[in-house]
């Protein structure tokens, strides 16, 4: 097959004209030669004769219509275009050559990639299109190679041909080869290679720009004395005088790449029977420090992922609350170095030992599983349906280690064979092998399978299928359908016909989702080679081990992270910090002294505690607890990539039982230490319930209802039985100091201790205004942090202390004061449990020091109370 190229995509012939526009009033060069000061041969340069404020007028012209406002304006001849990843970003630079060597006659161009996967891609493009520029072009003649130090002599020819010349350069073959850029050469009279490039002025295409942005290679940049710079980029770090965007939810609407959805593979059981770690990383500072992802629990009992960071001889099992950790205790680190050939690890004094991306525990195999049947089972009913029209389905897997793909009986390949034959025979697929069907695309040295990007063009069989021949890949003659790579299938290798991604590694995998994804985001072709438009066939399904809301929410913020979409807005004045000062003499003011002879005395609590009533009250609420058996759950999600953000609507689930492991657990124990009962009462609780189907249906889940169940009823039976005494001690106006905030978060006011009042929200800011511009209201105190009032569940804050003066129906002031503590809550319906508890418990102080205290949603309810 040949791939077909459509010349009149307006979207694309926007982005070349945006680029050749800037020099409109170029005259085109003539084919001169320029003799050099060596008397060597000439050369064919670049040459400009336009001035500065000529192009940049020329800049703005073209900003003004395409009416872009973003981008970073520089006085450098550096120039970008922004194109959303399956977009052509490639094929639309290389035409840009042609399309400036037509109108100026420029010959000279250097193309600078980021790895040896992205030139492998720019070179195939070039010799794919050579027909289809030829024909736009008439024939110009033109030769394009990859940069090689040890065939340094084409330099030379780069310079010294008269016709269009393209050179393909890595930035670490830049780097690495200028001892051998910069050493004067016998072949060339004793000149520096550097300097034949330097005297063509060539035009620099940078492609992925932002991973450019280092000091050294900004700087060997300069060297290139380049007449000017294009940076090509989905993801521009800096967009330096952007001429051009097509970002992501434009290609999404216009139907220019594919839909995304995303099936979602995940258990509920993670962290409970078994425990869950995942090593985020480990760097060396003053102490060696690792991220972690473990599983702590939420002030419910519920568990939940969380990132933390241990040292040496770290307790994870403290650290967490979750005695699944018993055992991990931190016995050595090793800072991640790749410079040094070093891989960041933690070894735990159990001997368990984990990597620096990977992870253990959990239900991992499972749901790996779950995840490769899945995928198979798309890929089986996409091909059924497109083979008839052409069109061959591939899938691609990211996998944790190679280690489980390349050996025989790793995991992940003796999964996928056992799941391909099982499913091949359900769909009746016919005439396809196992083992032929497959391959892997990992890093290779000798016999040595690597996990990493270097010598990949080692492993020449897969290299040269993936990276070199894609319309093979794509034909039917070709059995291979699926992939399976580690890393090096990044920036650089994509190919239309990836309908499904499977994602088999942790999700903290330092690998982002909007590289996974450009993967496989290019509409599809047929085996003519021509690209098919359908928006019904073009669905890129995403099988992740993750639910489908974290998957969204990580992709939103990558958007945000690469200027696509705006970032919550900071305070303007956020680095202007304030002091917020008490008024002078304010102990004086009779209003406050009023109000705060009432407030500031003490009480303590009294509770009795009945036993045998929580005992009664806990075992018939666990007697009616339902706990199910452990489940993986698989949602499917579609994917809208619109102005506003990325959003998912749920289009489908199911769930599957999980098989557990059996280990011994004492229910008892994890009770008594997760409620501080006594194990008799504890005991009493659970035999009284007699509810052993659940606890044998998931016992680690049953233990954590079950001691949520209890600790709500002890709080409830607390607060039921609460009772307060006045005791001494009292709180004193010496407590109030200046409060030190941000300009953005004050707001003047006149009836308070201070000049101004500090609000964490626009309802709170609101509610200050309103008690500030009511004439009834004497004086407001938005109450400080240390002013606590304690309760069985722990201390308690009230918003704000109130003082009114009584009116008599004509209005006039009396002297009698009323004094009110107010708690504003946005709905008093929905409080969480053990808020509602601190606030039931502080009425009952405040009914005791006879305070006013009520609860209120807005400042009309308050306004009613007066």
């Amino acid at each position: 097959m040949k791939f077909q190229f459509d010349p009149n995509q307006d979207f694309q012939l926007e982005a070349i004209n945006a680029i050749a526009d800037i020099f409109e009033g170029q005259e085109k060069t003539s084919a001169d030669r320029v003799a050099s000061d060596s008397a060597l041969l000439g050369i064919f340069p670049n040459n400009l004769s336009l001035s500065g404020e000529e192009v940049f007028d020329n800049v703005r012209k073209i900003q003004e219509r395409k009416k872009i406002k973003n981008g970073v304006m520089v006085e450098e001849y550096d120039f970008s275009i922004e194109m959303e990843t399956g977009t052509g970003k490639t094929y639309v630079y290389l035409r840009t050559i042609f399309e400036l060597n037509k109108r100026y006659g420029w010959k000279k161009f250097i193309v600078l990639v980021p790895s040896v996967a992205i030139r492998e891609g720019v070179v195939k493009t070039l010799k794919i299109t050579r027909e289809h520029f030829a024909g736009l072009y008439d024939n110009v003649p033109y030769r394009f190679y990859e940069y090689q130090s040890k065939n340094i002599t084409q330099v030379k020819h780069f310079a010294d041909d008269s016709n269009i010349n393209i050179m393909v350069m890595t930035v670490s073959a830049f780097n690495k080869d200028a001892n051998v850029l910069y050493a004067a050469r016998d072949q060339m009279q004793g000149e520096q290679p550097i300097s034949y490039i330097q005297k063509t002025n060539p035009i620099l295409i940078l492609d992925e720009p932002q991973n450019m942005e280092g000091e050294a290679t900004k700087e060997g940049l300069k060297k290139f004395n380049s007449l000017f710079r294009l940076r090509y980029s989905a993801t521009h770090r800096n967009p330096y005088n952007l001429m051009y965007q097509l970002a992501p939810y434009e290609a999404y609407q216009l139907g220019l790449v594919k839909k995304i959805e995303v099936y979602s593979v995940t258990d509920d059981d993670t962290g409970i029977s078994r425990p869950y770690l995942n090593l985020v990383s480990v760097e060396a500072g003053k102490t060696i420090k690792a991220k972690v992802e473990v599983i702590t629990k939420d002030t419910n009992g519920n568990p939940k992922k969380s990132k933390l960071t241990l040292k040496q001889d770290d307790d994870l099992a403290e650290k967490t609350g979750n005695d699944i950790y018993s055992g991990y205790i931190v016995d050595a680190l090793d800072a991640n170095a790749p410079d040094y050939g070093v891989v960041g690890k933690i070894r735990f004094r159990n001997n368990i030992e984990v990597a620096q991306g990977e992870g253990v525990g959990g239900n991992r195999e499972q749901i790996m599983r779950e995840q490769i049947e899945q995928t198979i089972r798309l890929h089986f009913e996409k091909r059924e349906k497109l083979r008839g029209m052409g069109i061959k389905v591939l899938s691609l897997f990211f996998i944790d280690k190679v280690a489980n793909y390349v050996q025989n009986d790793g995991f992940i390949r003796t999964t996928f064979m056992q799941e391909f034959d099982r499913l091949k025979k359900e769909h009746r697929v016919s005439g396809v092998d196992v083992e032929k069907t497959h391959k892997g695309y990992f890093a290779k040295k000798g016999d040595e399978y690597l996990e990493r990007e270097s010598s990949i063009a080692e492993n020449k069989e897969a290299y040269e299928l993936i990276m070199k021949d894609k319309e093979r890949l794509l034909s039917f003659d070709e059995p291979t359908e699926f992939i399976f790579s580690h890393s090096a299938l990044k920036e650089g290798w994509d190919n239309p016909n990836v309908f499904n991604i499977c994602t088999l590694r942790e999700t903290i995998a330092p690998v982002r989702k909007r590289q996974e994804i450009g993967r496989g985001m290019r509409l599809c072709v047929n085996q003519n080679g021509e690209r098919v438009f359908l928006r019904d066939i073009n669905l890129l399904s995403v099988v992740a081990n993750e639910s489908y809301s974290e998957y969204v929410s990580q992709l939103q913020g990558e958007f945000v992270e690469d200027g696509i979409y705006t970032a919550p807005p900071v305070p303007h004045n956020a680095k202007r910090r304030t002091t917020v000062k008490l008024k002078k003499g304010f102990e004086k003011n009779p209003d406050f002294s009023g109000i705060w002879e009432q407030i500031s005395k003490k009480t303590k609590y009294i509770v009795r505690v009945d036993t045998a009533r929580i005992v009664g009250s806990c075992a018939v609420k666990i007697k009616a607890l339902k706990i199910a058996k452990p489940k993986i759950k698989t949602e499917r999600a579609g994917v809208t990539i619109a102005k506003k953000g990325v959003s998912a609507r749920m289009l489908g689930s199911q769930t599957e039982a999980l098989s557990q492991t059996k280990r011994v657990i004492d229910c008892v124990e994890f009770i008594k230490n997760e409620t501080k009962l006594t194990r008799q009462t504890v005991a009493d609780i659970l035999t009284k319930a007699e509810n052993v189907g659940a606890f044998l249906n998931n016992p680690e889940r049953f233990c954590f209802e079950a001691s949520r169940v209890i600790k709500g009823e002890i709080i409830k039976d607390y607060v039921e039985q609460v009772r307060y005494e006045i005791v001494a001690d009292k709180y004193t106006a010496s407590q109030f100091e200046n409060i030190q905030s941000y300009k953005d978060a004050t707001e003047p006011v006149e009836n308070s201790i201070y000049n101004a009042i500090v609000y964490d929200s626009e309802p709170e800011k609101t509610f200050a205004l309103e008690l500030d511009g009511d004439e009834r209201i004497k004086l407001f105190i938005k109450m400080p942090n240390w002013f606590k009032i304690e309760t069985p569940v722990g201390g308690y804050n009230p918003d704000w202390a109130v003082v009114t003066a009584k009116r008599d129906l004509k209005g006039n002031e009396e002297k009698e004061r009323v004094y009110f503590v107010i708690e504003t809550k946005g709905n008093l319906n929905n409080l969480r449990p053990l808020e509602q508890a601190k606030i039931t418990s502080a009425k009952k102080h405040f009914e005791v020091i006879k305070v006013q205290y009520k609860e209120i949603e807005n400042y009309p309810q308050f306004a009613d109370l007066l």
